[in-house]
């Protein structure tokens, strides 16, 4: 098999941090459009615009909707909080989650950077709503709140904050992690830090699917009745694609 010299990695190298040129091309620098409050695309009144995959958006008589090509070419109200949870959750599936498992398929070693990108932006995104306050100016603590939520007692709150520095903002700042992170699918932990969290091991794959069932579970809470409606009034509040 012909290797280019700069995608040579042995058995032990899950601790290379330096992705591909072709890699970074093709998908870390679009991913850079995940940041915090770009989850949502807005209608614009002068275009249609798609706001989720199969969700076209438009104004019609100076009123926004939203067409389900996917549905039966259902109409939905954007400031309607259910139709916005249908939105919201074909956002994040459909154009952040599902790819993010099928890179990881086509090669978790190549793709762990962008795989990781989509998980750094879920975490931020998914407390805004979850807590019904915006992030501007608390980012951190957000991003740390979602892990503690995620793994309860598992991590010190100063390793999950150097991983922020390290991880989230190299990625979204600088387009790369920070010395010392490193990846392997074959880590037996989501995350392990050492050295002061000065070296941080995270398996892609765990941290996914752990954000998988994270939203799955949200977007349940979201449609239940059971729940409270703060849940509901949290998400309703930040989610717009207005």
């Amino acid at each position: 098999m012909r290797v280019e010299k700069y995608n040579y990695a042995s058995h032990g190298d899950g601790y290379c941090i330096a992705a591909a040129p072709p890699f970074r091309n093709r998908a870390c620098w679009a991913a850079l459009s995940l940041g915090k409050n770009s989850m949502p695309k807005q209608i614009q009144r002068d275009h249609e615009i798609y706001i989720a995959p199969g969700i076209l958006g438009l104004y019609e008589n100076d009123s926004p909707v939203a067409i389900d090509q996917l549905n039966d070419q259902n109409r939905l109200d954007p400031t309607n909080v259910d139709d916005k949870i249908t939105i919201y959750e074909r956002e994040v599936t459909g154009w952040f989650l599902e790819p993010a498992l099928k890179l990881l398929d086509e090669d978790s070693f190549q793709n762990a950077f962008i795989v990781l990108m989509v998980c750094m932006s879920y975490l931020e995104g998914v407390e805004q709503y979850k807590t019904g306050i915006d992030s501007n100016r608390r980012s951190k603590d957000c991003f740390v709140e979602s892990l503690e939520r995620l793994y309860p007692d598992q991590f010190h709150k100063r390793d999950l904050e150097k991983l922020y520095s390290k991880s989230r903002c190299g990625l979204f700042h600088n387009g790369m992690v920070k010395g010392g992170v490193v990846f392997s699918s074959e880590y037996d932990n989501v995350m392990s830090f050492s050295n002061n969290a000065e070296i941080i091991k995270i398996n892609s794959r765990l941290l996914l699917n752990r954000i998988r069932q994270d939203f799955s579970s949200y977007i349940n809470e979201l449609r239940s009745e059971e729940q409270s409606e703060t849940i509901r009034d949290n998400f309703n509040r930040i989610f717009s694609v207005l």
